[in-house]
């Protein structure tokens, strides 16, 4: 059999092929932003979410809270 002209399942690179491989490549890029973005959202120490908690429950004053947070952060 002659595979000349045969360009495959996505159509070669001018049929849609370089579209299909663009798309994924796009996909992967925007897959890595989001695993970053995340990661650097939860980096917050367990202390500061524990003692945020507090303070919206109101078992804390506003100046305890500051005190504390930056104790946490310094």
């Amino acid at each position: 059999m002659n595979f000349a002209g045969c360009h495959g399942i996505f159509g070669g690179m001018m049929g849609g092929g370089m579209f299909f491989y663009g798309f994924i490549f796009l996909l992967i890029i925007a897959v890595i932003i989001y695993l970053i973005t995340r990661k650097n959202q939860t980096n917050q120490p367990e202390a500061i979410r524990i003692l945020d908690s507090e303070y919206a429950k109101g078992n804390i004053s506003d100046e305890d809270y500051k005190k504390r947070k930056e104790n946490l952060l310094s």
